[in-house]
């Protein structure tokens, strides 16, 4: 910064004037909240003078000689950006204080000399540093991928489809992702090494930028969350689950509303209540190697008002239940209930799936394996050597498939109340992506799920 110190602030500074000047002034972000910019290190060029900002993005100087200074900022905003802010030049004296206002680069700046290639209408900038251990050890040379799902038209119809920009962090930790949309959430992924995945969620809310800390680790450390689950009125909620989304890792809460997860992955991660009645609640967390965090959980408001009774169709207060009914409507996957899997006429389950475009299945032994896409999977069948197989749910647990032997759905079509399919793990709910989901996902929902079932 030597290059930038006023040398009549340095004067000023050796002067033998009284120290009885004044300069005031503010920190604003212009880049990615609109608003003043609270914890700045306000630096005073050719002095030892540094203060930084209060929630309000004031700061102040006191007790300066009487001259012309010149002033700058840092904050981690800028050091993702790779950019630095502009200094400012303000003259004070006894009985003028000066006054400074300090800002961020300009958006439209920043995104056109970061993201040169980039059509700077209705995609923003994700702005990262990639971290290791409590320490913040910046992380070179890691892969982060945002990823999301877009609605297309084209060819006459329509569909979803995955989307992902990736790129690498710098010897600085720092990544920068361009052409993210602004108006969906976004999924971000990193994975350092041989450690599991960092997974945050963003979304830009209509703003051209959004940072992020995305914390990793080298090794298979875990630790521990814990915690209760509450809702707003502050009363436990008993029947919550929390899950480690895109993992696993589950756990229910006891009779006191607590819970306890251990073996979660360290790093960044997002955890996730969900209880019948309430729509879920996420908590973004940083776990450390071999640590423990406390959570607590506020569920939103309740939405048993809008389950309705069951009518005609069976299963109805189920399905809303397990939010088939509104993932329906997004339009986001192929959605099958009783009357559809009806008019099939299939006597398996496999055979459900003739009627889903883009499905095919393909006889192996005495059944059928179903696939989505082409991938590079392997199996035993010659004729199937790039099977690319889904992965499956049945009333929201896991079952695996062996990928080299055909085996049968538990169930036959007249168990099952509907189905979801979802030809790629980024379009499916986020609680149901797999690592391995990358062939696409399957989700049955079946007479046996129904909570109180009558035999």
């Amino acid at each position: 910064m030597a290059g930038l110190w006023s040398a009549a602030g340095q004067a000023a500074a050796q002067s033998g004037a009284d120290s009885t000047a004044v300069i005031r002034g503010v920190v604003y972000d212009s880049l990615m909240t609109d608003a003043p910019l609270r914890n700045a290190e306000v630096w005073l060029d050719g002095t030892n003078r540094t203060v930084r900002t209060g929630i309000d993005g004031q700061f102040e100087f006191r007790g300066l000689r009487p001259g012309r200074y010149t002033l700058t900022f840092f904050h981690p905003i800028l050091d993702s950006a790779r950019l630095s802010a502009a200094p400012v030049g303000v003259s004070t004296d006894p009985e003028h204080p000066g006054v400074a206002v300090l800002t961020t680069p300009s958006p439209a700046a920043v995104h056109a000399a970061l993201c040169p290639r980039d059509p700077h209408t209705n995609v923003g900038v994700v702005l990262g540093l990639v971290l290791e251990g409590a320490e913040g050890v910046p992380l070179a040379g890691v892969s982060v991928s945002a990823e999301w799902t877009a609605f297309t038209i084209a060819g006459g119809g329509n569909r979803w489809e995955p989307r992902s920009i990736t790129a690498r962090s710098d010897t600085a930790g720092r990544v920068v992702l361009c052409a993210v949309p602004t108006d969906v959430m976004v999924l971000l992924r990193g994975q350092a090494e041989s450690g599991p995945a960092g997974v945050l969620s963003l979304d830009l809310a209509g703003r051209p930028f959004g940072r992020i800390d995305l914390h990793l680790v080298r090794s298979s450390a875990t630790g521990t969350v814990m915690g209760v689950v509450r809702n707003r009125n502050g009363s436990l909620v008993h029947s919550a689950m929390v899950v480690v989304l895109g993992t696993e890792r589950r756990a229910d809460v006891d009779p006191e509303g607590r819970f306890t997860l251990s073996g979660v992955a360290a790093g960044s991660q997002i955890l996730e209540a969900r209880a019948i009645g309430f729509r879920p609640t996420q908590i973004q967390v940083t776990l450390d190697p071999g640590s423990s965090r406390r959570l607590e959980f506020v569920m939103g408001d309740s939405v048993q008002a809008q389950v309705l009774e069951p009518i005609a169709v069976a299963g109805s207060s189920y399905l809303a239940m397990v939010g088939f009914d509104k993932r329906r409507k997004s339009g986001q996957g192929h959605f099958l209930d009783t009357e559809d899997i009806a008019r099939t006429g299939a006597s398996r389950t496999e055979e459900i799936f003739r009627m889903v475009p883009g499905v095919q299945l393909h006889p192996s032994g005495m059944g059928y394996v179903v696939e989505f896409q082409r991938g590079q999977g392997q199996i035993a069948n010659p004729n199937l050597r790039n099977y690319c197989p889904p992965s499956y749910f049945i009333d929201g647990h896991y079952f695996p498939l062996p990928p080299n032997a055909t085996v049968t759905l538990p169930m036959v079509p007249s168990e099952i109340l509907a189905v979801e399919l979802y030809s790629n793990m980024f379009s499916a709910p986020l609680q149901f992506q797999r690592r391995d989901s990358g062939c696409g996902v399957i989700l049955i929902w079946t007479r046996r799920g129904e909570p109180n079932r009558k035999p």
